[in-house]
């Protein structure tokens, strides 16, 4: 698939924090992505990749601590030690939960600083309902060209699949997004907007580094909004999410996401309105 790109590697950089990755001991999923990763983009092909994980806790939660251990204990991991970063984030104080958002701006700018020769930033979560190797489709687009970003998606309309999500995790995701679709009316052609996937080029990651808000789990949808109002060219992909064992949807976030909903919104309104 990457054949084209013989001559010259890709830098690629995946970025990832603690959302979503209590429910399952945390060494199973580093191995288990370290091994998608080298599986989907083998270490000395066209493409090489770097992991970097961003630690959005507190320290007694010990999430940073507990991945320096897993790098350090495993001895597959071990191997591949250059590739593996782990960061504290720093641009705002960690809080219980974790900021998803703020932690995958902090991750993308630590990558894209320490490797300026990037050619792009995959944000991915950690915990293992989706397989590494669909971001490839994505990556090929935006390598070629074709795109700034690509957003993996698991609408039907697209072509992707959300296996065994039960009918609760059903209702949230299509609520989510009828708030988001009609809210953020810009953001009407996309059938999946809190995609747990997006592959950005170094401009369009440096676009959202400097001007997102919203520093956790809605960050989503502003992320799109900013692409689309700043003219980046951007496409979907499709990718199978599966559900996980002892994962439960975040109900306690729903009247949080739709007060940040309201703020992207209002926020971006007074942009467009101050832009005119």
């Amino acid at each position: 698939m990457f054949a084209t790109f013989t001559d010259q590697p890709k830098n690629v950089a995946f970025i990832a924090c603690s959302y979503d990755t209590l429910f399952e001991p945390l060494e199973i999923q580093l191995q288990e992505k370290v091994r998608q990763l080298t599986d989907a983009y083998g270490l000395e092909g066209p493409v090489r990749w770097s992991l970097w994980l961003v630690d959005d806790l507190t320290d007694t939660a010990g999430f940073g601590r507990n991945v320096q251990n897993a790098f350090h204990s495993a001895p597959d991991l071990r191997i591949l030690e250059s590739r593996l970063h782990v960061l504290k984030m720093s641009s705002c104080e960690p809080c219980p939960g974790g900021l998803k958002g703020q932690a995958l701006l902090d991750g993308m700018a630590a990558a894209l600083r320490a490797q300026p020769d990037l050619d792009a930033v995959i944000y991915i979560n950690l915990n293992l309902k989706v397989n590494a190797v669909f971001s490839a489709p994505g990556l090929l687009q935006l390598l070629r060209g074709a795109c700034d970003a690509a957003i993996g998606s698991r609408a039907r309309r697209d072509g992707g699949l959300a296996v065994s999500a039960g009918w609760a995790g059903r209702l949230k995701s299509r609520g989510f997004n009828l708030l988001v679709r009609t809210m953020l009316p810009q953001l009407a052609a996309y059938h999946d907007t809190n995609a747990p996937m997006k592959i950005f080029s170094p401009a369009a990651a440096w676009h959202l580094i400097r001007n997102a808000r919203i520093p956790s789990v809605t960050m989503d949808c502003e992320w799109l909004l900013l692409l689309h109002n700043s003219s980046f060219c951007v496409s979907c992909f499709p990718i199978v999410w599966e559900q996980r064992p002892g994962s439960r949807p975040p109900w306690h976030l729903s009247i949080k996401c739709l007060t940040e909903v309201y703020h992207v919104r209002k926020r971006h309104r007074i942009i467009a309105g101050a832009g005119s």
